[in-house]
């Protein structure tokens, strides 16, 4: 086994891990999807216990059939090959440098591994060229990065190397001759790899590609740092980011992002997922450009999200402002306090792919012989990501009517109970049916009615041209799918912009599933329904007055405005 001579390595103590390691990520960890290729002997303990996120546990006193239980890698005695055993870990970056380890043999005492040695197998055509299992462990690529260091029982060792010339897919812990090692955490930076295409959407935020939480106002009960993991983290409220209780008026929570690379958002995601009787009332976000790590005091924070609701245990997606901002750095607050499980931050490195929108002038609008229509002037192109329906995200503009099938979901100031002898549930007052009298005294009356709509046409690419927006000044107005099925609507919304006319700059765009109804708000402008893949009919209720200027008012836009799906979440 050929080896590269290892630079000099320093043993770190405990209470100097953050000031090493605290701007390293854990490569080795199974919440980044590394796991183990293969092993030499785990009799007594499986050796993916390595890669688990929390601390070991003790098991005083209990036996399985091969023996003592203990959390962690632990092969049986007396093992005779002179290189001890190993195992071989895939980590869940492709390609990524090494600046350090924690080998940890908490609760292994008297059968930990007397000493370790670490290989890392380089990436790129080598790496890509090995079977699904992994480089053979005698295989002559190896190459020894920590050279052979001695453990001690029941502790953790923290050794810091050179970081790495050479990026690495692959690493290898050997465990000279036998015992137990708990956890096992590799620590470095993953080389990112971008798409090719600058107009290409991407989570910026995603550790995978290298990005950090680099500042945390309070991590009590879970660290910032899980914010920016891949997936939906475990079926419980660990694994998240959450602070302690406040009992201060007007406390909030924050944390930075420092992103991937420089980019342009369009849209976050939010996930509270498990977080129920404790996620954050409100939430907004700010974006910089700094070459700091942690932007100084003078950083011109901007806001890309203003103050937002947040409902529980669930994913909510909510369209940024100012996709023309060049952003490395993003600062969410939450207010006053709780727990978020994911963030994503989506967008792309050039600033051509979404234009920012130019915001009607007052006088942009040109009235014509119909008294309730007006045209909007041509304008560059606008583009509207085109997000997944949720309360949150809908909040500004009216309420979603859905059920869901965990209550748990439902935000708290909706009040239920069980009726119909047990058999079901009753949400009141999911959305609100609103009333407001004329100028001239007319006072709306309600119209039960259905609407039949047919599929608009839409290109290849899942793009949708708007016709038009309309609104109801003197009423709110709810749309329920009638029927069963698959089907889907598009939903474009957006507010007034102090004139009278809409706010073109600030449109919105969602994508309703055959089991979501929405009701809008009065004065909201918005699309007539989208049918997307069938025609549907929905149940509608609004009130009329019988008189179209105050019924419904109509805009026809030049200005190309073009709903774009996203197909990635």
């Amino acid at each position: 086994m050929s080896q590269k001579p290892t630079e000099r390595y320093q043993s770190i103590g405990l209470e100097d891990f953050h000031a090493h390691f605290g701007g390293l990520i854990e490569l080795s960890s199974e919440a980044l999807g590394s796991s183990i290729v293969s092993v030499s002997d785990e009799w007594f303990a499986p050796a993916s216990s390595l890669l688990k996120v929390n601390p070991a546990q003790s098991f005083p006193g209990q036996f399985g059939p091969n023996g003592a239980l203990y959390d962690g890698w632990e092969s049986r005695r007396h093992n005779s090959r002179p290189t001890g055993d190993w195992v071989v870990i895939r980590l869940g970056v492709s390609s990524a440098t090494v600046s350090g380890f924690d080998v940890d043999t908490t609760h292994f005492s008297g059968n930990e591994g007397p000493a370790c040695r670490v290989f890392a197998f380089p990436s790129g055509p080598e790496a890509d060229s090995v079977s699904p299992t992994g480089p053979s462990p005698d295989d002559p690529l190896w190459q020894e990065i920590l050279p052979t260091v001695p453990l001690g029982p029941s502790s953790r060792h923290l050794f810091k190397i050179p970081k790495t010339s050479q990026t690495y897919q692959y690493v290898k812990l050997h465990m000279i001759p036998d015992g137990g090692i708990a956890r096992f955490r590799v620590y470095g930076h993953p080389i990112p790899v971008f798409p090719a295409d600058l107009t290409t959407q991407f989570d910026l935020a995603s550790v995978l590609l290298g990005a950090q939480v680099v500042l945390t106002s309070n991590q009590h009960y879970g660290v910032g740092s899980n914010l920016i993991l891949p997936g939906r983290g475990p079926a419980s409220m660990d694994g998240g980011w959450e602070t302690r209780r406040s009992r201060t008026p007007g406390h909030s929570d924050h944390v930075i992002i420092k992103l991937s690379t420089k980019g342009y958002l369009f849209y976050t995601e939010v996930d509270t997922n498990y977080f129920i009787g404790n996620f954050p009332q409100q939430v907004d976000f700010y974006g910089t450009e700094s070459d700091q790590l942690i932007p100084g005091t003078d950083a011109n924070w901007q806001q890309i999200l203003p103050k937002t609701k947040l409902g529980p245990h669930q994913q909510q997606y909510f369209q940024l402002t100012k996709p023309e901002l060049a952003l490395t750095h993003v600062k969410m607050t939450i207010y006053p306090d709780g727990g978020i499980k994911r963030v994503r931050l989506v967008g792309c490195r050039t600033p051509t792919a979404s234009p920012p929108a130019t915001l009607p002038s007052p006088n942009a609008f040109a009235e014509i012989s119909v008294p309730h229509l007006c045209i909007c002037p041509t304008k560059p192109k606008i583009k509207i990501p085109v997000l997944p329906l949720t309360r949150a995200g809908f909040a500004p503009f009216g309420s979603t009517i859905e059920a869901y099938d965990d209550s748990r979901t439902w935000p708290p100031s909706i009040r239920h109970k069980t009726v119909n002898f047990g058999s079901a549930e009753k949400y009141n007052n999911v959305a609100q049916l609103v009333t407001i009298t004329t100028p001239n005294g007319l006072q709306p009356a309600p119209n039960f009615c259905v609407f039949s709509c047919k599929p608009w046409p839409r290109t290849d690419d899942n793009k949708w041209a708007l016709k038009g927006l309309e609104r109801h000044p003197y009423s709110s107005q709810s749309f329920v799918p009638l029927g069963a099925g698959t089907g889907r609507y598009l939903v474009v919304v957006g507010l007034d912009n102090g004139t009278g006319k809409p706010d073109l700059g600030n449109l919105r765009g969602f994508m309703a599933q055959v089991g979501q109804g929405i009701s809008y708000e009065p004065n909201v402008w918005h699309a007539p329904l989208i049918a997307v893949d069938q025609s549907m009919d929905f149940a509608c209720v609004v009130y009329e007055t019988g008189v179209a200027e105050f019924d419904c008012e109509l805009v026809e836009c030049d200005q190309e405005v073009v709903c774009e799906m996203v197909t990635d979440i």
